[in-house]
């Protein structure tokens, strides 16, 4: 995955106040109420001209699904009005008021002290004729004192007449309120039927059973969407058990939380891979959710007549079994095929040459102590196979060829969520919407601040680095790690404790800008002409983009159709993952807990609002 086009959403903040929307030091409420008040009036008579003077020149609007069926970032008064008024009077978008409870009413805030950006911010709620929906407004005090709005979110929360099954509309329960009366089976029966699809064909085929598969599945399972999810594996959470045996999370629990279902209180706040493994195999079994395990797919072809796929799957040692989705979902992760380059001599090296995708445990191998390991790569997983090796005896080197983002888990990663994933955030359903309503462009202006800040409380490490040699590099316009996932899907490493032995010299760095320039017997050769001896060469050098695996599972002629995942597009959206693909009834799922969390619920939309008849294809 590259860069490509995300450098073209860097933007300099403009300097605003809020100064119009005081009462002394205190928000003031009538004035926040008088700039509803005129956006609903001028929402309803559809002048263009009243909606134009809600907003400043430099305004930015996010849509999540709510005018269009899609994610849109609007940025311009003149392009946001047009977009609202062609898209509000059709879906009769109204009641847009600010929350009166909760976190997030109305407040003056500095979202961060260096930036020189002062607001009013409020969580909103609202209304469509199809749903209803939340979102954030950022208001500030133009130049000539009138009160404006700087950001409008609006992020689409449920369909009217299709709303989750949870709470007050939560199922009975008893075997009275089970269609057919118990004669047709108890809770128990009727599940083992569910799962197996004997009655029914799922509507909703999803690849993969990791956190992209689950937290869809039980979205769509809330919205009463039949869905089976398969995952190769042969016990559901063996994506995370399989990997190398010292792993955690490297995000906080706070923000891992699951939907429906959050961690319990006394949860690590690093979760080790294990343990999340078994956290999987129970939600998915409390959530209900229909997983076959050991199952691959040998084809599957679309009807775009039929809106249908056709799709052969192989179940254990079984026979093949015929399903016709409508939707296919791609949960297989974040990334594609792994990225294997392939250096001149390597049929001569005597040692072991593999991707990190391979690796396994160092402890595996009992005679790895005293090993010369090379690891090619910098990024999370360098740094975390490089742990790895050391701590079970070897020799290692990171070979690093550009620079890495480097955060802390005990410093920086908790400055990141405080006050929104933390011990005294809010809920988790309201964090979501407050931590994606800004659009991508403006987060990642902030995140340059936030990242100076970081910077500075783990100056002691980052000193330590680079007296050790290790090249450090800040992101995209020093907007360190969000923008790096989203944009390049690498170059960074959230440090569980690589950074301290890299330091201490017990880790060694070299630097080759140009890479490997071929093997020989005994190592590497570098381009500069320099040589490393090794025993282990292990290549820490990425994914390919999601569309690779695509190609791989569902064949050349569905992959043509679909678009590269991730990156930003010209609006500064990510491309294509969670939302239209570019193949009709074909999605893409992944990203960290969180962010599965966050957009498993849009994506879930999306699909129901196509069963219910409700989608239209975004243009």
């Amino acid at each position: 995955m590259s860069i490509g086009s995300s450098d073209k959403h860097t933007i300099k903040l403009p300097r605003v106040s809020a100064a119009g929307l005081k009462k002394g030091n205190q928000i003031n409420l009538d004035r926040v109420h008088d700039v509803f008040e005129n956006l609903n009036c001028a929402l309803d008579s559809g002048d263009t001209d009243a909606l134009k003077s809600l907003f400043c020149q430099d305004a930015w609007l996010r849509d999540l699904l709510t005018l269009s069926w899609d994610f849109r970032t609007i940025h311009g008064i003149d392009k946001i009005a047009e977009y609202i008024n062609d898209n509000a009077k059709r879906l009769h978008l109204r009641n847009v008021w600010p929350r009166k409870s909760g976190a997030y009413t109305p407040s003056i805030e500095e979202p961060e002290p260096t930036a020189g950006v002062e607001w009013a911010e409020t969580m909103i709620d609202f209304e469509t004729d199809i749903g209803r929906g939340s979102g954030m407004v950022r208001l500030v005090t133009d130049d000539a004192g009138k009160n404006v709005i700087f950001a409008l979110n609006l992020a689409l929360q449920e369909l009217k007449g299709h709303e989750d099954n949870i709470k007050e509309r939560r199922p009975h329960g008893g075997n009275n309120s089970l269609k057919g009366g118990s004669m047709q089976g108890n809770w128990q029966e009727r599940r083992e039927r569910e799962k197996e699809f004997n009655d029914a064909e799922p509507f909703v085929l999803v690849i993969g059973a990791g956190q992209a598969g689950l937290e869809i599945g039980a979205r769509l399972g809330r919205l009463d969407v039949p869905t089976l999810i398969i995952d190769r594996n042969a016990r559901i959470g063996d994506n995370w058990r399989n990997r190398y045996r010292t792993l955690v999370t490297h995000d906080p629990v706070n923000y891992c939380h699951m939907p429906y279902l959050p961690f319990p209180p006394n949860w690590p706040m690093f979760t080790p891979k294990d343990k999340l493994g078994d956290w999987f195999e129970a939600y998915a079994s409390i959530m209900e959710l229909n997983v076959w395990t050991s199952t691959t797919i040998e084809s599957a072809e679309y009807s775009d007549e039929t809106k249908s796929w056709t799709v052969r799957i192989i179940r254990g040692d079984g026979p093949v079994i015929i399903l016709c989705p409508h939707h296919i979902i791609l949960a297989t992760g974040h990334s594609g095929e792994p990225l294997v380059p392939k250096f001149n001599g390597q049929d001569k090296f005597r040692g072991t040459v593999y991707h990190t995708s391979q690796h396994q445990d160092a402890s595996h191998d009992p005679s790895v102590k005293g090993k010369k390991v090379v690891v090619v790569g910098s990024g999370n997983s360098g740094h975390d196979i490089s742990q790895n090796f050391y701590e079970n005896g070897a020799d290692v080197t990171m070979l690093q060829r550009s620079g890495t983002y480097v955060i802390g888990v005990e410093k920086g990663v908790h400055m990141q969520h405080s006050g929104i994933y933390d011990e005294t955030g809010p809920p988790t359903e309201d964090a979501d919407i407050y931590d994606q309503s800004l659009p991508l462009p403006v987060q990642f202006a902030l995140k340059v601040h936030q990242t100076a800040r970081i910077a500075e409380a783990e100056k002691e490490e980052l000193d330590g680095l680079r007296r050790a040699g290790f090249a450090l590099n800040f992101g995209v316009d020093n907007s360190g790690v969000t923008r790096l996932y989203l944009c390049k899907g690498g170059g960074y490493s959230i440090d569980v404790g690589c950074t301290k032995l890299i330091i201490d010299g017990k880790i060694k760095v070299h630097q080759s800008v140009d890479g490997i320039r071929e093997f020989d017997e005994a190592g590497l050769v570098l381009a500069d002409g320099k040589r490393l001896d090794a025993d282990v060469v292990v290549l820490a050098t990425g994914y390919d983009n999601m569309r690779t695996t695509a190609r791989k599972i569902l064949g050349d002629k569905v992959a043509n159709r679909l678009m590269d995942v991730w990156d930003l597009n010209d609006e500064g959206e990510v491309n294509v993952i969670w939302r239209y693909s570019g193949h009709p009834g074909f999605w893409y799922m992944g990203g960290n807990l969180a962010l599965c969390r966050m957009y498993s619920k849009f994506l879930a939309l999306q699909i129901k609002a196509s069963k219910e008849g409700l989608y239209t294809l975004p243009i």
